[in-house]
């Protein structure tokens, strides 16, 4: 039997089942051509609306993954190679990577930042994981703002380890330079809850923070997560070898419409109310 034209729906096949549908997505997978997986889907989700694996598949191939986002001046970018050298210099700040990644995980090599790079578009399809780079506008005059801005790397932020079928995901957010961590991080953890649970539909985030890092902790609850349990000895230190505890936070769909806390910061930061249920 032949397979389905993905450009001329048409010509589809109109008593292909899903198990046909599923067949011929999934060898688009296992090649790694995810937007032809993708164009096959958007066809199959209209005669199969309620299919949970088709859209599972959806899940981690939406176009909404690599869109980048912004408000007030910060952006998050989507990385591309142009990106490469801002990476390596991330990466190579110690303490500001062992504040952002739990430890354990491994230090990237010039070659995996690129690889990873190339492969940004479809990181969730790839790694089950979403990266971006915060940018700010910096405007030749400060006191004449104009529409011409160049961006600024200033951080890094992500989703990691995307649980497809739960819909659920990490939050990672990190600023090296305290003089732009303040305000930046407030704008980059709206626009990400944001993008989480109004545009992509997770049903949670969560956040693991150091038991050395209070701060930290202090601002992740004060944000709307809920501290829903401590790891113990969760975590070796790589360099003295000490056993660290984790605070363990998480944050569901629900409790994010429901929090004034993140409609009041959104308001403020945003100038508009994140929590407003989209249509």
């Amino acid at each position: 039997m032949s397979k389905p034209n993905v450009l001329i729906a048409s010509e589809i096949p109109p008593k292909w089942d899903v198990r046909q549908w599923l067949g011929v997505i999934d060898e688009q997978f296992r090649k790694q051509d995810y937007r032809q997986a993708r164009n096959l889907i958007l066809q199959a989700l209209p005669i199969f609306p309620d299919h949970a694996v088709l859209r599972d598949r959806l899940f981690m191939v939406d176009s909404r993954w690599s869109e980048s986002v912004a408000s007030r001046g910060i952006h998050l970018v989507t990385p591309s190679e142009r990106d490469f050298s801002y990476l390596q210099q991330c990466y190579a700040d110690e303490a500001f990577m062992q504040q952002l990644l739990p430890m354990g995980r491994k230090k990237q090599s010039a070659e995996a930042i690129l690889h990873a790079l190339r492969q940004s578009e479809f990181s969730v399809a790839h790694y089950r994981s979403m990266h971006r780079i915060i940018k700010k506008e910096v405007h030749p005059n400060p006191e004449q703002p104009s529409s011409q801005y160049s961006l600024k790397p200033i951080g890094l932020a992500s989703l990691v380890d995307i649980q497809i079928a739960h819909r659920r995901a990490e939050l990672l957010v990190g600023i090296p330079d305290p003089s732009e961590r303040q305000r930046a991080t407030g704008v980059a953890m709206m626009l990400i809850m944001d993008l989480a649970f109004n545009q992509i539909g997770l049903h949670k985030l969560t956040s693991l923070v150091l038991s050395n890092n209070p701060h930290s902790q202090r601002s992740t609850v004060a944000i709307g997560f809920t501290q829903e349990g401590l790891r113990r000895q969760h975590l070796c230190d790589p360099q003295t070898r000490q056993w660290l505890d984790c605070y363990e936070n998480g944050i569901l769909a629900d409790d994010f419409y429901n929090n004034p806390v993140v409609a009041r910061v959104s308001k403020r930061l945003l100038g508009r109310d994140i929590t407003v249920k989209p249509v």
